[in-house]
C-alpha cells in the first residue's frame, strides 16, 4: 500500500488562496457549491487545489437523519424512536432522536487519474454542543487540510442543542451521516470519525453507536477515532499545573468547572430526563466494558486548556479499557487553536502540525488495515 506525502507548504498556500477565492464569491451571492439531495447527482463546483489537472471538490448534500422514518441508523444514546417521534410532536416537546435530514459538506481530494482516497473521515466541529456552522475553520479549514492530504472528507451539520433539542440528539445526527457515508466509502481503506472540542465527544458517542450496529451485523464500524482538545466529563479532576498554565488567559479562553457544568446541563437538560440521558451521553462517565468497543484512538490536547485534564483522563480510561490509544500535546496553544488558524503565523502552524500529526496516525492504521488504496 502508498499514502501520499503530506502536501508541500507551497499547496497549502493555494489551498489557503481557494479559501478566500471562495469567500469573494460568497460576497458576491454566488455559491461555492450547489445543495443536492443524496442520492442525486452532484455538481459541486470544484476549487483549485493544486494544478489544472487536479482539483478539490466540495459538495452540500442531505441524508436521512436519525428522525426520517426510513433512515437506517442506530439508537445512539438509547432513544426509543417511536416514543421520541410522538413526543416530538407535542408543542414544545424536547427533541432527543434527532434530525430529519442531516446536511453534510463533502471534500473529494484532488488526486492524480485513478487515484482513489487513502483514507475516509466523518468529522464534527465543536462549539460546546451549541454551537458551530459548516463554514467555520474548525470544520471547513480542517476538512480542506485532510482533504489536501488524500482523505476523503464529510463534515457534518448535526442539530445544535437548544432550548428544545438535548442530548443524545446531536450524536445521532453524526451517527446517521456516518451510517450513510459507510455504505458509499472505499471498503479497502479506512473509515474514521473525528471531531473537535464537543465534537470530539459526539465522535466518540458516535463510534460507540457504529460498533454496537457492527457487532450485531448491521453496518460497517469506524476504524479509528480523532479526538482534537475533547471535553468528555462533566466534573474533570484537578490538575495543579494546568491551572497555573491557564491561570493568565483570558475569561472565554478558560473553561473553569462552572463554565463546564453549565454546558452539560445545557446539552443534558436538566431535571430527570437529563440525568437518564447522562447515563449515555456523557462518554468520560461510561463503565469500561462500554469504552472497551471503540477502536484505536488518538488524541491531541491543547497546552493550557483546562480541557486538557479531561482528554488526558480519557486517554486513561481507554488503555485500561484496553483501546490503543495515542496521545499528545501541541505545546504553547490553548483551546480552540484549530478554529482560528489565520490569528497568526503560529496559530497555522500549530494548526497545520496538528493536522500533520492526526494524518500520521491514520497512515498508520492505514498501513495497519491491510488497505492497498492510493
Amino acid at each position: 500500500m502508498s499514502v501520499p506525502a503530506r502536501a508541500t507548504r507551497g499547496s497549502r498556500a493555494t489551498a489557503r488562496a481557494a479559501t478566500l477565492i471562495l469567500a469573494a464569491l460568497a460576497a458576491g451571492g454566488l455559491s461555492a457549491c450547489d445543495t443536492v439531495a443524496a442520492g442525486e447527482a452532484r455538481a459541486g463546483q470544484t476549487v483549485r487545489a493544486g494544478t489544472e489537472e487536479a482539483t478539490m471538490r466540495i459538495t452540500d448534500v442531505e441524508v436521512a437523519g436519525p428522525a426520517d422514518s426510513g433512515a437506517a441508523g442506530g439508537a445512539a444514546g438509547s432513544v426509543d424512536a417511536d416514543a421520541a417521534s410522538s413526543a416530538r410532536s407535542e408543542p414544545g416537546a424536547t427533541n432527543r432522536l434527532g434530525s430529519e435530514r442531516v446536511r453534510v459538506r463533502e471534500y473529494e481530494p484532488a488526486l492524480e487519474p485513478g487515484g482513489r482516497p487513502w483514507a475516509t473521515l466523518v468529522w464534527a466541529h465543536g462549539g460546546s454542543f451549541s454551537r458551530g456552522t459548516l463554514d467555520w475553520p474548525e470544520a471547513d479549514w480542517v476538512s480542506r487540510q485532510f482533504a489536501e492530504a488524500g482523505i476523503h472528507v464529510y463534515s457534518v451539520d448535526y442539530g445544535l442543542v437548544s432550548d428544545t433539542v438535548k442530548a443524545p440528539a446531536p450524536s445521532r445526527d453524526l451517527a446517521a451521516a456516518f451510517a450513510w457515508v459507510a455504505e458509499r466509502a472505499e471498503r479497502d481503506a479506512p473509515l474514521v470519525l473525528g471531531g473537535a472540542s464537543a465534537g470530539a465527544h459526539l465522535a466518540t458517542l458516535a463510534a460507540l453507536d457504529r460498533a454496537d450496529l457492527a457487532a450485531a451485523g448491521a453496518g460497517r464500524p469506524a476504524d479509528a477515532l480523532i479526538l482534537e482538545y475533547p471535553t468528555l466529563h462533566r466534573v474533570q479532576r484537578p490538575d495543579a499545573a494546568i491551572a497555573a498554565a491557564t491561570a493568565e488567559l483570558p475569561e472565554q479562553r478558560r473553561f473553569d468547572p462552572a463554565r463546564i457544568a453549565g454546558m452539560y446541563e445545557f446539552y443534558l437538560g436538566d431535571g430527570a430526563e437529563g440525568e437518564a440521558a447522562a447515563a449515555t451521553a456523557v462518554a468520560g462517565e461510561l463503565p469500561a466494558e462500554r469504552l472497551g468497543l471503540l477502536p484505536p484512538t488518538t488524541i491531541v490536547n491543547a497546552d493550557a486548556d483546562e480541557l486538557r485534564a479531561s482528554g488526558e483522563q480519557f486517554a486513561e480510561q481507554l488503555r485500561a479499557a484496553g483501546v490503543p490509544v495515542a496521545e499528545s500535546i501541541q505545546p504553547g496553544t490553548v483551546h480552540g487553536y484549530m478554529n482560528r488558524p489565520e490569528e497568526s503565523a503560529s496559530a497555522l502552524a500549530d494548526a497545520e502540525a496538528t493536522i500533520d500529526r492526526f494524518v500520521a496516525a491514520l497512515r498508520g492504521v492505514a498501513v495497519a488495515g491491510g488497505s492497498d488504496a492510493e
